[in-house]
């Protein structure tokens, strides 16, 4: 049987063993899946979309430098390829890939960068292949079109690009706390359950609701209690670290992911949030609660539905039981009842 830790207002369950599983898939026989790995062209034949997710996932992991380098190496090949070819044979577009990529992936500066050098390459190789040499005023007409073509490119993938980021910021957001919204505290669980897969380190998810909040909007009005979320959010953010996941998953239910976190830590910031909101809601001049629910994995669970799931069970328990209390348990597997959870 689990051992139970009271403590006021929750409880602190410690199975009597763990095994920490790691992200590896394994056989019948326990070995992890080995073969060899497709070829280029049949993995291209076979699943041409897979390998372009897969190259896109690749581009993604680079770091600014990388990218930086792999662009500029990029822009000489094609600037090489130009010189090889002569004057006859534009290369104008090919140049809109590297300025592009380097635009998109690293920064708009390197793109300005990289059409300026770009222009000056493709010009540069023109006039130095030519037996007979262009006049100056063709060739600075050359240039300032070539240079006009690859600035327009960088201007609309920039713009693009900045657009498209405030979209998904905008979409990730909850627009009264400026915390997380739901959608981004699922991806953000990904996130940390992959890691804690990977790491063997410990994660806890808090889930805290507030209680009687429906007499806040009834008495006070929508308003005031819109100021109260925005205020129990601003005090979750402050209360925690820069790493930790805070989020609105909705209405008066917030979340928290809380990284390489265990079971004494989390009971001790459980306590420490109950403290610091009851403070600032009395402030505040208002009259609510706070019931939360802290589980704490040992090691990772089965799934993302079972992880979020159990602290939000947690979380019911406290309010059902009274109301404005803080419960927490610790959560491992038992290696002899088949790898099951014990609580």
């Amino acid at each position: 049987m689990p051992t139970l830790i009271d403590y006021p207002g929750g409880r602190h369950v410690r199975p009597l063993a763990s095994i920490t599983l790691g992200g590896v898939t394994t056989t019948s026989t326990g070995q992890p899946k080995t073969g060899p790995r497709p070829s280029l062209a049949r993995r291209l034949g076979v699943d041409p979309r897979g390998f372009t997710d897969e190259v896109g996932v690749w581009v993604q992991g680079l770091s600014n430098r990388s990218a930086g380098a792999l662009a500029v190496a990029l822009m000489l090949l094609v600037a090489a390829g130009d010189d090889l070819t002569g004057p006859d044979v534009s290369f104008t577009l090919l140049y809109l890939g590297p300025i592009g990529f380097a635009t998109w992936f690293v920064s708009m500066p390197l793109g300005l960068a990289l059409s300026v050098a770009s222009a000056l390459a493709s010009v540069l190789v023109d006039v130095s292949s030519r037996k007979v040499p262009l006049p100056t005023a063709i060739a600075a007409w050359n240039l300032g079109v070539q240079l006009g073509v690859f600035l327009a490119l960088v201007g609309l993938l920039g713009a693009l690009k900045i657009r498209l980021e405030a979209e998904q910021q905008l979409a990730r957001q909850d627009p009264l706390t400026r915390l997380h919204n739901r959608r981004s505290f699922l991806e953000l669980a990904t996130v940390e359950l992959e890691r804690a897969r990977r790491t063997g380190r410990p994660l806890t998810v808090l889930y805290l609701d507030l209680d009687d909040f429906k007499s806040v909007n009834d008495l006070l009005g929508h308003a005031a209690g819109d100021r109260l979320l925005a205020l129990v959010g601003a005090t979750l953010r402050g209360e925690t670290r820069s790493i930790d996941g805070v989020a609105r998953l909705g209405g008066d239910e917030f979340g928290l992911l809380l990284v390489d976190t265990d079971g004494p830590a989390a009971q001790a910031l459980v306590e420490r949030l109950r403290n610091a909101l009851a403070a600032k809601v009395t402030e505040g001049g208002f009259k609510v609660g706070f019931s939360m629910g802290a589980t704490t994995f040992i090691a990772p669970p089965r799934s993302l539905d079972e992880m979020l799931s159990r602290a939000d069970q947690l979380m019911y328990e406290a309010k059902r039981s009274g109301k404005n209390q803080g419960r927490c348990e610790v959560v491992e597997r038992l290696p002899h009842l088949g790898g099951g959870w014990v609580a």
